[in-house]
Protein backbone atom coordinates (compact mmCIF):
# COMPACT_ATOMS: atom_id res chain seq x y z
CA UNK A 1 0.00 0.00 0.00
CA UNK A 2 2.80 2.42 0.90
CA UNK A 3 4.67 1.60 -2.33
CA UNK A 4 1.55 2.29 -4.38
CA UNK A 5 1.03 5.59 -2.53
CA UNK A 6 4.61 6.63 -3.21
CA UNK A 7 4.22 5.85 -6.89
CA UNK A 8 0.98 7.87 -7.03
CA UNK A 9 2.70 10.84 -5.44
CA UNK A 10 5.66 10.51 -7.80
CA UNK A 11 3.35 10.48 -10.80
CA UNK A 12 1.40 13.47 -9.51
CA UNK A 13 4.60 15.39 -8.91
CA UNK A 14 6.00 14.67 -12.37
CA UNK A 15 2.73 15.71 -13.99
CA UNK A 16 2.74 19.05 -12.20
CA UNK A 17 6.31 20.26 -12.59
CA UNK A 18 9.73 18.89 -13.43
CA UNK A 19 12.10 19.07 -10.41
CA UNK A 20 14.14 22.01 -11.66
CA UNK A 21 11.03 23.96 -12.68
CA UNK A 22 9.56 23.37 -9.25
CA UNK A 23 12.69 24.58 -7.50
CA UNK A 24 12.74 27.68 -9.67
CA UNK A 25 9.08 28.33 -8.92
CA UNK A 26 9.56 27.85 -5.19
CA UNK A 27 12.58 30.14 -5.13
CA UNK A 28 10.87 32.85 -7.20
CA UNK A 29 7.22 32.67 -6.23
CA UNK A 30 6.74 30.91 -2.90
CA UNK A 31 9.02 33.14 -0.85
CA UNK A 32 6.43 34.64 1.46
CA UNK A 33 7.33 37.77 3.31
CA UNK A 34 4.86 40.60 3.80
CA UNK A 35 3.89 42.87 0.88
CA UNK A 36 3.05 41.75 -2.67
CA UNK A 37 5.28 43.83 -4.93
CA UNK A 38 6.59 41.64 -7.76
CA UNK A 39 4.41 39.96 -10.31
CA UNK A 40 5.56 36.70 -11.92
CA UNK A 41 3.98 34.87 -14.85
CA UNK A 42 3.50 31.11 -14.41
CA UNK A 43 1.93 27.89 -15.71
CA UNK A 44 0.35 26.63 -18.94
CA UNK A 45 -2.93 25.02 -19.95
CA UNK A 46 -3.30 22.65 -22.90
CA UNK A 47 -1.12 23.91 -25.78
CA UNK A 48 -1.55 27.57 -24.84
CA UNK A 49 0.74 29.42 -22.48
CA UNK A 50 -1.49 30.83 -19.75
CA UNK A 51 -0.05 33.78 -17.86
CA UNK A 52 -1.34 34.36 -14.37
CA UNK A 53 0.47 36.84 -12.21
CA UNK A 54 1.18 35.98 -8.59
CA UNK A 55 2.55 38.44 -6.06
CA UNK A 56 5.74 37.81 -4.13
CA UNK A 57 5.77 39.14 -0.62
CA UNK A 58 8.59 41.22 0.80
CA UNK A 59 9.76 41.54 4.37
CA UNK A 60 9.05 44.20 6.96
CA UNK A 61 11.14 45.13 9.99
CA UNK A 62 10.33 43.84 13.47
CA UNK A 63 8.08 46.10 15.48
CA UNK A 64 8.61 47.47 18.94
CA UNK A 65 6.95 45.44 21.67
CA UNK A 66 6.22 48.48 23.78
CA UNK A 67 3.00 50.17 22.57
CA UNK A 68 1.30 53.25 23.93
CA UNK A 69 -1.73 52.46 26.08
CA UNK A 70 -5.11 54.02 25.34
CA UNK A 71 -6.40 55.32 28.66
CA UNK A 72 -6.53 51.79 30.03
CA UNK A 73 -8.74 50.63 27.20
CA UNK A 74 -7.71 47.72 24.98
CA UNK A 75 -7.83 48.34 21.23
CA UNK A 76 -10.59 46.66 19.22
CA UNK A 77 -8.68 44.79 16.53
CA UNK A 78 -10.68 43.24 13.70
CA UNK A 79 -10.62 42.48 9.99
CA UNK A 80 -13.37 43.47 7.57
CA UNK A 81 -14.17 42.92 3.91
CA UNK A 82 -13.42 46.22 2.16
CA UNK A 83 -14.46 45.20 -1.36
CA UNK A 84 -15.11 42.25 -3.67
CA UNK A 85 -14.65 41.53 -7.38
CA UNK A 86 -16.20 38.45 -9.02
CA UNK A 87 -16.34 36.95 -12.52
CA UNK A 88 -17.82 33.57 -13.44
CA UNK A 89 -17.73 32.90 -17.15
CA UNK A 90 -17.74 29.16 -17.82
CA UNK A 91 -14.18 27.90 -17.38
CA UNK A 92 -12.95 31.33 -16.30
CA UNK A 93 -13.52 32.61 -12.78
CA UNK A 94 -12.17 35.19 -10.35
CA UNK A 95 -13.07 35.98 -6.76
CA UNK A 96 -10.95 38.79 -5.33
CA UNK A 97 -11.72 39.99 -1.81
CA UNK A 98 -9.98 43.04 -0.37
CA UNK A 99 -9.55 42.75 3.41
CA UNK A 100 -9.10 45.67 5.80
CA UNK A 101 -7.57 45.63 9.28
CA UNK A 102 -8.80 48.00 11.99
CA UNK A 103 -7.67 48.63 15.56
CA UNK A 104 -3.86 48.53 15.36
CA UNK A 105 -2.19 51.05 17.64
CA UNK A 106 0.46 51.67 15.00
CA UNK A 107 -1.72 53.56 12.53
CA UNK A 108 1.12 53.95 10.05
CA UNK A 109 1.53 50.17 9.97
CA UNK A 110 -2.23 49.69 9.70
CA UNK A 111 -2.44 52.08 6.74
CA UNK A 112 0.51 50.37 5.10
CA UNK A 113 -1.06 46.93 5.38
CA UNK A 114 -4.45 48.11 4.13
CA UNK A 115 -2.94 50.03 1.22
CA UNK A 116 -1.04 46.92 0.20
CA UNK A 117 -4.21 44.81 0.44
CA UNK A 118 -5.87 47.23 -2.00
CA UNK A 119 -2.87 47.38 -4.32
CA UNK A 120 -2.60 43.58 -4.36
CA UNK A 121 -6.30 43.15 -5.14
CA UNK A 122 -6.21 45.78 -7.90
CA UNK A 123 -3.11 44.20 -9.42
CA UNK A 124 -4.62 40.71 -9.39
CA UNK A 125 -7.86 42.00 -10.95
CA UNK A 126 -5.99 43.94 -13.65
CA UNK A 127 -3.81 40.99 -14.65
CA UNK A 128 -6.71 38.55 -14.54
CA UNK A 129 -8.79 40.70 -16.89
CA UNK A 130 -5.89 41.01 -19.30
CA UNK A 131 -5.11 37.29 -19.35
CA UNK A 132 -8.77 36.29 -19.30
CA UNK A 133 -9.46 38.11 -22.56
CA UNK A 134 -6.31 36.86 -24.28
CA UNK A 135 -6.68 33.23 -23.18
CA UNK A 136 -10.40 32.98 -23.93
CA UNK A 137 -9.81 34.33 -27.42
CA UNK A 138 -6.94 31.87 -28.04
CA UNK A 139 -8.66 28.83 -26.49
CA UNK A 140 -12.28 29.10 -25.28
CA UNK A 141 -12.00 25.61 -23.72
CA UNK A 142 -9.10 26.58 -21.47
CA UNK A 143 -9.51 26.74 -17.67
CA UNK A 144 -8.36 29.65 -15.55
CA UNK A 145 -9.27 30.72 -12.05
CA UNK A 146 -7.96 32.86 -9.22
CA UNK A 147 -9.13 33.45 -5.67
CA UNK A 148 -7.68 36.10 -3.37
CA UNK A 149 -9.35 36.00 0.01
CA UNK A 150 -8.80 35.75 3.74
CA UNK A 151 -9.76 33.36 6.52
CA UNK A 152 -9.94 34.13 10.23
CA UNK A 153 -8.08 31.34 12.03
CA UNK A 154 -8.11 32.67 15.59
CA UNK A 155 -10.34 35.30 17.15
CA UNK A 156 -10.36 35.35 20.95
CA UNK A 157 -9.67 37.84 23.74
CA UNK A 158 -5.92 37.74 23.09
CA UNK A 159 -5.22 36.91 19.46
CA UNK A 160 -6.54 37.67 15.99
CA UNK A 161 -4.90 35.41 13.36
CA UNK A 162 -5.68 35.82 9.67
CA UNK A 163 -4.68 33.80 6.62
CA UNK A 164 -4.58 35.92 3.44
CA UNK A 165 -4.18 33.57 0.49
CA UNK A 166 -3.96 33.54 -3.28
CA UNK A 167 -5.22 30.41 -5.07
CA UNK A 168 -4.17 30.14 -8.70
CA UNK A 169 -5.77 27.49 -10.93
CA UNK A 170 -4.32 27.11 -14.40
CA UNK A 171 -4.07 23.44 -15.34
CA UNK A 172 -2.95 22.42 -11.84
CA UNK A 173 -3.35 24.65 -8.78
CA UNK A 174 -1.03 26.43 -6.42
CA UNK A 175 -1.69 28.41 -3.26
CA UNK A 176 0.44 30.93 -1.42
CA UNK A 177 -0.38 32.18 2.07
CA UNK A 178 0.52 35.05 4.34
CA UNK A 179 -0.49 34.81 7.98
CA UNK A 180 -1.04 37.86 10.18
CA UNK A 181 -1.09 37.31 13.94
CA UNK A 182 -2.09 40.30 16.06
CA UNK A 183 -1.92 40.70 19.84
CA UNK A 184 -5.32 42.21 20.67
CA UNK A 185 -4.14 43.43 24.07
CA UNK A 186 -1.76 45.97 22.59
CA UNK A 187 -2.60 45.99 18.87
CA UNK A 188 0.83 44.65 17.94
CA UNK A 189 1.49 42.67 14.76
CA UNK A 190 3.61 39.70 15.86
CA UNK A 191 6.61 38.39 13.96
CA UNK A 192 8.16 34.97 14.51
CA UNK A 193 11.41 36.36 15.99
CA UNK A 194 9.43 38.57 18.38
CA UNK A 195 7.98 35.49 20.10
CA UNK A 196 11.37 34.39 21.39
CA UNK A 197 14.10 35.69 23.67
CA UNK A 198 16.87 37.71 22.12
CA UNK A 199 19.56 35.46 20.61
CA UNK A 200 17.40 32.34 21.15
CA UNK A 201 18.14 29.67 18.52
CA UNK A 202 14.47 29.27 17.70
CA UNK A 203 15.11 28.35 14.06
CA UNK A 204 17.05 25.24 15.07
CA UNK A 205 14.65 24.29 17.88
CA UNK A 206 11.59 24.52 15.65
CA UNK A 207 13.32 22.88 12.70
CA UNK A 208 14.46 19.86 14.71
CA UNK A 209 10.94 19.21 15.95
CA UNK A 210 9.42 19.64 12.49
CA UNK A 211 12.06 17.34 10.95
CA UNK A 212 11.29 14.64 13.50
CA UNK A 213 7.57 14.95 12.84
CA UNK A 214 8.10 14.82 9.07
CA UNK A 215 10.18 11.65 9.45
CA UNK A 216 7.51 10.11 11.69
CA UNK A 217 4.77 10.83 9.15
CA UNK A 218 6.89 9.48 6.30
CA UNK A 219 7.63 6.25 8.16
CA UNK A 220 3.97 5.85 9.13
CA UNK A 221 2.91 6.29 5.49
CA UNK A 222 0.91 9.39 6.36
CA UNK A 223 2.84 11.70 4.05
CA UNK A 224 5.88 12.03 1.80
CA UNK A 225 7.88 15.05 2.86
CA UNK A 226 11.02 15.77 0.87
CA UNK A 227 13.82 14.89 3.30
CA UNK A 228 16.36 12.88 1.31
CA UNK A 229 19.04 14.15 -1.06
CA UNK A 230 17.51 12.10 -3.88
CA UNK A 231 14.07 13.66 -3.34
CA UNK A 232 12.24 15.15 -6.32
CA UNK A 233 12.92 18.61 -4.90
CA UNK A 234 15.42 20.18 -2.54
CA UNK A 235 15.06 18.41 0.84
CA UNK A 236 13.79 20.33 3.83
CA UNK A 237 16.50 21.12 6.39
CA UNK A 238 15.20 24.05 8.40
CA UNK A 239 12.58 26.78 8.52
CA UNK A 240 13.23 30.35 7.44
CA UNK A 241 13.75 32.88 10.26
CA UNK A 242 10.50 34.55 9.17
CA UNK A 243 8.62 31.34 8.37
CA UNK A 244 4.85 31.63 8.03
CA UNK A 245 3.07 31.02 11.36
CA UNK A 246 0.04 31.82 13.45
CA UNK A 247 -1.17 31.35 17.04
CA UNK A 248 -4.21 29.09 17.35
CA UNK A 249 -7.13 29.28 19.81
CA UNK A 250 -5.25 27.16 22.35
CA UNK A 251 -2.31 29.53 22.29
CA UNK A 252 -0.11 27.08 20.38
CA UNK A 253 2.40 28.16 17.77
CA UNK A 254 1.61 26.73 14.33
CA UNK A 255 4.36 26.72 11.68
CA UNK A 256 3.03 26.75 8.11
CA UNK A 257 4.32 25.80 4.66
CA UNK A 258 2.90 26.46 1.22
CA UNK A 259 1.86 23.83 -1.29
CA UNK A 260 4.94 22.24 -2.94
CA UNK A 261 7.28 23.93 -0.45
CA UNK A 262 8.22 20.77 1.47
CA UNK A 263 6.06 17.99 -0.02
CA UNK A 264 4.07 17.00 -3.14
CA UNK A 265 0.85 18.77 -4.00
CA UNK A 266 -1.24 15.98 -2.45
CA UNK A 267 0.00 17.19 0.95
CA UNK A 268 -1.66 20.56 0.46
CA UNK A 269 -0.25 23.31 2.69
CA UNK A 270 1.30 21.45 5.67
CA UNK A 271 1.07 22.87 9.19
CA UNK A 272 2.87 21.79 12.36
CA UNK A 273 1.58 22.56 15.85
CA UNK A 274 4.60 23.08 18.11
CA UNK A 275 4.23 21.56 21.60
CA UNK A 276 4.65 24.18 24.33
CA UNK A 277 7.30 22.17 26.16
CA UNK A 278 9.52 22.32 23.07
CA UNK A 279 9.80 26.10 23.18
CA UNK A 280 8.84 27.07 26.74
CA UNK A 281 12.40 27.90 27.78
CA UNK A 282 13.08 30.22 24.82
CA UNK A 283 9.76 32.09 24.64
CA UNK A 284 9.86 35.81 25.35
Amino acid sequence: MMTRRLEELKTEYKNIKAPERLKVRISRIIKIRFIMKKVIKSAACAAVFLGVFIGALNGIPAFAKSMASISGMEPVVKILTFGRYQINDGNFSADVVTPKIEGLLDKELQDRINNDFKENANLIISEFEKDYKEIKKADPEAHMGIEYNYQILTDNDNILAIDVYLLNTVGSSSTIHKFYTINKKNGELLTLPSLFKENADYVNVLSQYILSEMKRQNEAGENMFWLEEDSFAEPFTQIKPDQNFYIDNRGDLVICFDKYEVAPGASGSPEFIIPKDIISNILE
